[in-house]
């Protein structure tokens, strides 16, 4: 039995892995790792990576807690932190922006947070356009995983969407040092190359290292490069050609 307790969020926002990273944490002993907590609608009955642990979301546990906010958020996030060892959830941007109250808590509570960035946003949106395709967030299986499936960005707002996801990274990261939060920042794509790059993680939410399991429930649902899977690549290249964000083509 672990002894560990740190409670902690995972700071990011959509398509970033973050789904993945806390499949992982959730399989480390005495770690509990919830999802999207604050999505504002319940919880559909198809079965997903966290159906056999979910924590109910918010909205969902109103009954219990009330609707009166703040009140009702913070009694509801103390109620997840008292449950025992390490307790986590996933809290996009968006979320936040929805429920100020939760950065309150934070730093009143002194949550540490985990704070997810995909460095390349071409990929997040190749993922957020691969989503909606094929109608499915996540893949739990080898036999479910699409195959050949192609997409096409808009070449059009294309700089625009990639400058949109990068000042939300930065607006994550100025909420953080303005907060004055115990935060650590990490890349999905080091972890995704290098376990050893999850050691500093583990580190920080003082969870044992040593014999982790680094395996998710969760698969990549692509698999393919950038120039496989993108329909329109050499569009793609063109719209981006002497941009800042042309070193994000493969």
């Amino acid at each position: 039995m672990s002894g560990h307790k740190t409670p902690f969020v995972v700071f990011t926002t959509q398509r970033t892995g973050s789904t993945w990273l806390m499949s992982v944490l959730n399989n480390q002993n005495g770690v509990s790792g919830q999802g999207e907590l604050f999505l504002p609608r319940p919880r559909s009955e198809e079965r997903r990576w966290d159906s056999d642990f979910a924590w109910p979301r918010y909205v969902e546990s109103r009954d219990r807690f009330g609707s009166l906010r703040p009140f009702s958020v913070y009694r509801y996030l103390r109620d997840l932190y008292e449950s025992p060892g390490s307790v986590g959830f996933k809290l996009m941007y968006s979320q936040l922006k929805s429920f100020p109250e939760i950065l309150a808590f934070l730093v009143r509570e002194n949550i540490d947070v985990v704070h997810l960035v995909r460095r390349n946003h071409i990929d997040v949106l190749i993922s957020f356009v691969l989503k909606r395709q094929i109608g499915r967030a996540h893949v739990l299986s080898a036999a479910d995983r699409p195959k050949d499936e192609t997409v096409d960005l808009d070449t059009g707002s294309l700089v625009r969407d990639l400058r949109r996801l990068q000042l939300k990274q930065e607006l994550g990261r100025g909420t953080l040092r303005l907060a004055r939060l115990r935060h650590f920042e990490v890349a999905y794509e080091d972890l995704v190359v290098d376990p050893l790059h999850f050691k500093p993680l583990f580190d920080f939410l003082r969870i044992p290292f040593e014999g982790a399991a680094l395996d998710s429930a969760i698969l990549r649902t692509r698999t393919g490069s950038q120039r496989e899977v993108l329909a329109n690549y050499d569009e793609v290249r063109r719209a981006l050609a002497g941009s800042r964000y042309s070193h994000l083509l493969d």
